[in-house]
Order: structure tokens, then sequence, then C-alpha cells
């Protein structure tokens, strides 16, 4: 296959004393607020709670086919052409993140050679995962990824902000429809300060030789 401020999120972690604290300023990154607040909506978009990974919402992106009849039934209004048509974005301050992690499930009625691609996911304008129709498709029925972690490592972000954008749609017709829901993970893992992490090994090391002592 080709290549959830959450308010802002405090994550503390207390080591003899010492608390080390990570925040991530991913807002809204579940959507169980019911909406899109946070994010920038891009075409056909929205929030819905009958395809979630966890928590009562997840986002959807392109034009849904709601009762998977293969007709476009998106609230009247035709599918899209091209997938950059539709998407959420979000520029996020990636400061205390070790990685940034969320679930995606990408549908599809479509196959080869469409939706090339019908769903991507771009950081600062760059594509870092991208995946057609051809990709999913498994037969004449409606197909899917099924909930999917993206995970992707923020090494080189450190101190800095990214643009994240997620795109699903149609490439090449409007007929036959590529759509993706979105959910996250609570959020990211607290990234611990050096001085914590000195009075963590000092107190195992300290541990050790009291259970040495102990043994005599």
């Amino acid at each position: 296959m080709k290549h959830k401020t959450i308010s802002l999120l405090f994550a503390t972690l207390l080591v003899g004393g010492t608390v080390a604290t990570a925040s991530a300023d991913l807002a809204n990154p579940g959507f169980e607020t019911g909406d899109l607040s946070g994010w920038t909506a891009i075409g056909q978009t929205g929030v819905q709670s009958d395809i979630v990974y966890n928590g009562g919402y997840a986002a959807y992106i392109g034009t849904v086919d709601f009762d998977d009849d293969d007709n476009n039934d998106f609230t009247g209004d035709p599918g899209t052409q091209g997938y950059m048509n539709n998407g959420l974005q979000q520029t996020v301050d990636v400061t205390n993140m070790t990685s940034l992690d969320f679930w995606y499930n990408v549908y599809t009625w479509d196959y080869e050679p469409w939706d090339d691609p019908g769903f991507e996911i771009q950081i600062n304008g760059q594509s870092i995962l991208s995946l057609d129709a051809d990709d999913i498709d498994q037969g004449p029925n409606l197909d899917s990824t099924g909930w999917t972690l993206f995970s992707y490592d923020l090494t080189n972000y450190q101190g800095s902000t990214l643009d994240l954008a997620i795109y699903a749609g149609n490439t090449g017709d409007s007929s036959v429809q590529t759509w993706a829901y979105i959910d996250s993970l609570p959020g990211p893992a607290p990234v611990p300060e050096p001085a914590t992490m000195l009075l963590f090994g000092t107190g195992l090391a300290g541990l050790a030789g009291l259970r040495k002592r102990n043994k005599k």
C-alpha cells in the first residue's frame, strides 16, 4: 500500500517530587466538540457519530455515501472532483510532541485508475502519505482500509510549528466516491525534562543499592 489547544492538553509525570510537563497544541483532535472547531475546513467535510474510532465523534472528509448504496447522496450536493477540494487543515505547535498520531479510515467505491490519489496527508505542503482507490479496492463492493494508525516522527520539527493538511475525495471524476473518516488518540505522551530523567535514573540507582544492602 502506498506510500484528539485539545483545549491544550497537559500531561504530567511525577518522579521523585519533580514534575515534567508536556503540551500539545493540536486543537479539537478527536472532534469531541461535535464540530470542526479548531480546524480549517475545505469543501465537503463535517463531523458524524456513526463511524468512530473512539469517543462520540469523528470527522469525515469527502463526498460520503452515507447509506453505502453506491449513489451520491451527500446532502443533495454533487461529488467533488479533485481530492484537494475536500480537506481539514491546522497549524500545530509541536514544541513538546515527539510524534503526530491519529487514526484514519478511507472508503471507496472506485477502482484503478481513478482517485489517484483519493486520500493524502501533507505536512508543510509535502505529501507524507498518499492512497489511491486501487490501494483499497478489493472488488465491486464498497471497500475500506479499516481504522489505521498514522504516526509521524516529529524529531525534525522540535521547537517549531507545522502545517497539517488531510485531504480526501475524487480524482478524475465526480461520480464514484472516495472519502475518509479521521479520529484521534487522547494525546501525546509527555516528554520528560532532562532534570527529571536524571532524578529518575538516580532514584533507580538508589533503589538498586538499597536492595543490595538489604540482602546482606
